[in-house]
């Protein structure tokens, strides 16, 4: 039983890096309250998913409605905030975006969650951004340092969550963080878009990557840190599926690709990834529309404790319809271990 939060931070700054990560971050652990302090989740999301109801500092923040996986995600942490779950969302600072939400009034059916409960990264990369699946690969990539630059040196440590939940290649360089400072991390999947990034670049931008350099993907077996910053890149979602404690993904992203060419998509070292971690238990596949519930289990396996109060009731869980996607899941990965071969480091 897990009964404390744990803040590990580095000792010291990582050879050849400035961020002020490394000079910040000392190794030691935070005690809460004791058995009854509750578990604190942080949402890791490069999605429109809320934006500000109003102006001011203490607004409350209302889900964007614009009908992509960010409003599935808003559903989440809305349903775990209303059960009580200490829930936080980390999310970039679309401003323009937001502007232009504002224009086409579309908040019928809102959810909102307190503005305490929202940090918005800042940084001008977001501000005039466009939405994410209207840029160019180049752009995202961008916007994704960016973002994890700054959930790294500045939510992480404001917020200290028990609990990390990061959604797609944008956020795939945290998992390896966490691993590094020991927070269990979900790692949602939900398409097969990632980008590759050299550490040179990385830390250029602010992010303390030769710390947790190890823990992250490469497109060939590292030999050290200084052979690897500038001549093997780093893959955003393969790192992201390698490094985190647990992964999840959608059966329709995934499971109708893997039907049109199973002998094809063999060949991917993403399929390869899935399969090393549903072979340890340390993956599942939930149908788009996956049941809150669904996700409480996943959280509390991994925070080995109760995420919700015991007067609070828990939502219905789809049994049969969870059962059947494992099963998927199961055989696909049968299928594809007898067409290829899989060699992956750890």
């Amino acid at each position: 039983m897990v009964d404390h939060c744990w803040l590990k931070r580095l000792e010291g700054a990582a050879p050849g890096n400035t961020s002020d990560m490394g000079s910040r971050m000392i190794e030691e652990d935070v005690m809460m309250s004791g058995p009854s302090a509750q578990p604190r989740i942080l949402f890791v999301t490069p999605e429109v998913v809320f934006m500000p109801e109003g102006t001011g500092n203490t607004t409350d923040y209302i889900n964007t409605h614009i009908g992509n996986f960010g409003d599935l995600l808003a559903d989440l942490i809305s349903d775990l905030f209303n059960l009580g779950v200490d829930v936080y969302v980390a999310q970039p600072d679309y401003r323009r975006i937001f502007a232009d939400l504002f224009r086409r009034n579309r908040f019928k059916g809102v959810k909102k969650i307190p503005g305490d409960r929202v940090h918005l990264t800042r940084d001008r990369v977001f501000f005039y951004a466009n939405y994410p699946h209207s840029n160019f690969q180049w752009e995202n990539t961008k916007i994704s340092v960016a973002f994890q630059r700054e959930v790294i040196n500045h939510v992480i440590p404001e917020v200290q969550p028990d609990l990390l939940h990061c959604h797609d290649w944008m956020t795939g360089l945290i998992p390896a963080m966490a691993k590094k400072i020991e927070i269990p991390c979900l790692f949602t999947v939900q398409n097969l878009d990632t980008a590759k990034s050299f550490l040179s670049y990385v830390e250029d931008i602010g992010i303390d990557a030769a710390a947790f350099w190890q823990h992250l993907f490469y497109d060939r077996y590292p030999i050290n840190y200084e052979e690897t910053r500038e001549s093997n890149p780093a893959n955003f979602l393969l790192s992201g599926i390698s490094a985190a404690n647990f992964v999840n993904t959608s059966s329709a992203a995934f499971l109708a690709k893997v039907g049109e060419n199973q002998g094809l998509f063999a060949k991917f070292a993403i399929w390869g990834a899935l399969v090393k971690k549903m072979n340890t238990g340390c993956a599942a596949v939930n149908s788009n529309l996956a049941k809150t519930q669904q996700y409480i289990d996943i959280y509390e396996r991994m925070l080995q404790r109760s995420l919700l109060q015991p007067e609070r009731e828990k939502f219905e869980f789809d049994a049969v319809a969870h059962s059947h996607d494992l099963k998927l899941l199961d055989w696909t990965a049968r299928k594809t271990r007898r067409v290829h071969a899989l060699h992956l480091y750890t």
